[in-house]
């Protein structure tokens, strides 16, 4: 699935609303994202882009990536554990999709991309300000910037 744009900037901003818990901008940023019945989906959606770009740019994987410096970032990826976890929760977060998940399911998955993002940026539980600039920065790497 390749989002838009403008969904890209609503599910940064659904996101965002769930982790201030403003459900009224949930609710806003929510319609503009999907379909009723297709937030959820699409929040996994955009889980199974953005982990693997996150990742990408962690290891500094790009197009121009020759197959040697590829080949030394996967073998670093598969030894670390940060990158291991990212991997099982992409997984878990497929399926979920996989199960069709219902709209009110959409803030569970939201808030296990969230916590992965904060295990990302090594926050401690509760630190919404470092999880609001990983997700700051994460909005700007998907739209084609560099952190």
């Amino acid at each position: 699935m390749t989002m838009s744009p403008a969904q890209w900037a609503a599910a940064f901003d659904y996101l965002e609303a769930v982790l201030l818990q403003d459900a009224s901008k949930a609710a806003s940023s929510a319609r503009i994202l999907a379909a009723p019945g297709q937030i959820a989906s699409t929040i996994a959606g955009m889980a199974d882009e953005l982990i693997p770009a996150l990742l990408n740019q962690a290891f500094q994987i790009s197009d121009t990536t020759s197959e040697a410096e590829l080949h030394t970032a996967h073998e670093t990826m598969a030894t670390d554990r940060g990158a291991q976890a990212s991997a099982l929760i992409h997984m878990a977060l497929c399926a979920w999709a996989d199960d069709n998940p219902t709209d009110t399911e959409a803030q569970d998955l939201a808030l296990v991309l969230l916590g992965w993002l904060q295990l990302m940026a090594g926050a401690p539980p509760g630190d919404h300000e470092e999880t609001l600039l990983v997700l700051g920065s994460a909005r700007h790497i998907i739209r084609g910037g560099t952190p």
